[in-house]
């Protein structure tokens, strides 16, 4: 018994070995062998594609274009990742080459919360505070978002006014129960934004994009209570500016 044991302990240990020799042969095979190929791996979610996978392989070859000629132990994955970050619709980007010696992009699509214009350009924007192009692909039914902007649109950063419709834009995205009302927002030069429901012929005075869980939750109170008295086409704005208050002017 004891013998059969052994035995038995010796053929997996070298059945062990084998496989790890196997393991190392076929690694050192597949880094001296050449790139068999490119791909894109983008996840898009909910959201309708904006950018396709062969955009994103096209913006890699350009910036690599020797790439697919390297053998798989030269590739360098983050200066792919990089070159494939000069698609402004990706975020999350990664690479890395399969076992099968294909170098493999994966990434996830930006998602718009809203539609910008700014001058004579249109962008969108997205939770994270980018600002993108639209795109030729596909399109976004989401918020509408403009204003009279003080200062030139800068993709790498927000300005003052950017950045209060950016957080009012994202505060309306995460809280579907107000998204619902809002058609439009607008950044007026000095600061305050307005806003223009999917309802009724007014505009909604919002003020700073401070306290927006009371603003919203007093238009709303606002809405319930005091316009079906009134009348939905009484006013012509409402504001929400001044804290704990309700102050509309008559048309």
């Amino acid at each position: 018994m004891k013998m059969k044991r052994s035995v038995k302990i010796s053929l997996i240990v070298l059945g062990a070995a084998l496989l790890a020799v196997l393991v190392v042969v076929l690694n050192v095979s597949r880094s001296n062998s050449q790139v068999r190929g490119l791909e894109a791996d983008i996840r898009y979610g909910s959201t309708p594609m904006l950018v396709s996978g062969q955009t994103v392989v096209d913006s890699v070859v350009a910036a690599l274009p020797t790439l697919m000629q390297q053998q798989v132990k030269a590739v360098d994955c983050e200066a792919v990742a990089e070159a494939a970050r000069r698609v402004p619709f990706l975020t999350n980007v990664s690479a890395s080459v399969s076992v099968s010696g294909r170098v493999v992009v994966r990434a996830d699509q930006r998602r718009p919360i809203a539609r910008l214009f700014h001058g004579d350009r249109e962008r969108y924007l997205d939770r994270e505070g980018a600002v993108f192009p639209v795109s030729r692909v596909g399109n976004c039914n989401v918020l509408v978002a403009g204003g009279d902007f003080s200062a030139p649109l800068r993709p790498d950063s927000l300005d003052a006014q950017l950045t209060a419709l950016w957080q009012v834009a994202s505060y309306l995205d995460s809280e579907s129960r107000y998204s619902k009302l809002i058609d439009q927002i607008f950044v007026e030069r000095d600061g305050d934004i307005m806003m223009v429901p999917k309802v009724g012929d007014h505009v909604v005075e919002l003020g700073d994009a401070n306290d927006l869980d009371g603003k919203f939750a007093n238009l709303v109170a606002f809405y319930r209570k005091g316009m079906p008295r009134a009348g939905w086409d009484t006013y012509s704005k409402i504001s929400l500016k001044f804290k704990g208050q309700v102050v509309c002017t008559k048309k």
